[in-house]
């Protein structure tokens, strides 16, 4: 989700103090969690994760996978890979931000187009989203990398500002607790923001957020290109603090997300004049870039939470050595990178992580409001620390089914036997320990 840009400038160093303070921004991490790794692989992640200390995890959705054909009409296998990936990360303790981005085409009008035409159409599926995991996620980022082709088929400032305020009532109005992130924007792009602010933007979202990816993919966080205007460039390390800078001068004082940054491993060579903008950098080196990120972040009480970029190298290029596919703290064999232990050293100085969650359960089908009179479809995720005894599943406080193995669910066909009206379905999820919890929803036995 990377991509740099060439501007003209001067180069100078920067020599700040060299330790984490106390204050650090927040550790978090990008994860391929819901990337189509498979249940093992993510079972590995998130304990990995866990014991870093990270207290944060960035998830994904492409829009076009979960509600591909029609508007409502939603893909099981990737509902369900998303929920276990949240389940999984609710329990290990770990906070979520979920950023939801790339259109379907009865969306964006052709395949081609990653962009809604009608920005009604993204925030009616963020509500959905919003709905299904309430007071699971966090928080929402609100698209990725929007100011580039990759990500955004012409971007506009203009029309991003129109998806964000057709989206954030709605997704409030879902979730009222979770806090709406400004699409991480490739690169530190204050002009962006100034465009977007101008546009409306202001008020619409709860934290900006920026990927300050640097110049060739190798700029340490201390060098500071600046240019012509005497800015910081937007392709170093620093130039989020332009960034800060450019919202101030809007009275804007929301924080400021860092949703990724990182320096990938391969030994690529950045060369401009033939159009290879990414070059790599060794592991030694990457681990300690990232120790003096979190420490030039600690400088900044508006910076954070801060996510790692990425976790691991893209499974499915194993370990090519390209700069796409080399961004992980582990190889995707999962064998660490010495940034994996700076990694754990930018979170050690934070608070103590929240408490792991000994069981968690979502009860994803039937959802509440479900009017039926015939059969009801039962669905649920379910994560344990020493894994899941059982899943019971009960209407009007009476278990009608007990699975021990996932996928836990079942169809059944005696709720028409029931009497009309409102009924609670419930979902419970047990421990070896005897410890559970339990999930509800509302649903109503139509005459």
């Amino acid at each position: 989700m990377r991509r740099s840009l060439l501007f003209l400038a001067l180069v100078s160093t920067l020599s700040l103090g060299g330790t984490i303070d106390a204050r650090a921004a927040e550790v978090g991490v990008v994860t391929d969690l819901t990337w189509g790794v498979s249940s093992t692989e993510q079972d590995r992640t998130v304990a990995e994760i866990r014991d870093t200390g990270a207290t944060w995890v960035r998830l994904s959705i492409q829009w076009k996978n979960v509600e591909p054909a029609l508007p409502g009409l939603y893909d099981s296998w990737w509902l369900a890979h998303v929920d276990r990936a949240v389940a999984l990360s609710n329990a290990a303790g770990r906070k979520v931000l979920m950023v939801v981005y790339d259109a379907p085409a009865w969306a964006s009008g052709s395949a081609t187009r990653s962009t809604p035409r009608n920005p009604a159409d993204y925030a009616s599926f963020m509500s959905f989203v919003a709905q299904r995991y309430r007071g699971r996620i966090h928080a929402y980022e609100i698209w990725n990398e929007q100011n580039t082709s990759r990500f955004w088929t012409s971007p506009s400032a203009t029309a991003y500002t129109g998806l964000l305020q057709a989206t954030y009532p709605v997704l409030k109005r879902a979730d009222s607790a979770a806090r709406v992130v400004f699409g991480g924007l490739s690169t530190s792009d204050y002009d962006y923001v100034e465009d977007a602010y101008a546009a409306g933007a202001r008020g619409y979202f709860d934290a900006m957020a920026i990927h300050p990816y640097t110049y060739c993919g190798t700029g340490s966080p201390d060098e500071v290109r600046r240019g012509g205007t005497g800015r910081i460039t937007r392709d170093s390390f620093l130039g989020y603090r332009e960034v800060r800078a450019s919202m101030l001068a809007r009275g804007d004082d929301k924080p400021l997300w860092i949703t990724e940054f990182g320096w990938n491993t391969s030994t690529a060579r950045c060369d401009p004049a033939a159009g290879a903008w990414q070059g790599g950098v060794s592991e030694q080196l990457q681990a300690s870039y990232l120790r003096r990120a979190y420490s030039l972040f600690a400088t900044d009480p508006y910076v954070g939470p801060a996510f790692a970029y990425n976790f691991r190298n893209n499974y499915w290029q194993g370990d090519q050595d390209t700069p796409e596919a080399r961004y992980g703290l582990v190889r995707s064999d999962f064998s660490p990178k010495p940034a994996l232990d700076a990694l754990r050293a930018a979170a050690a100085i934070e608070s103590p992580p929240p408490p792991v969650q000994p069981v968690s359960v979502t009860l994803t089908e039937p959802s509440s409001g479900t009017a039926t009179k015939g059969a009801l479809t039962f669905a649920a995720v379910a994560a344990a620390e020493g894994g899941v005894a059982r899943v019971d599943f009960a209407v009007d406080g009476t278990v009608i089914r007990t699975d021990t193995d996932a996928p836990y669910g079942f169809r059944w066909t005696g709720f028409k036997r029931l009497s009309p009206g409102p009924h609670e379905v419930e979902a419970r999820a047990y421990d070896a320990a005897g410890r559970v919890a339990v999930d509800t929803a509302s649903v109503t036995r139509l005459p």
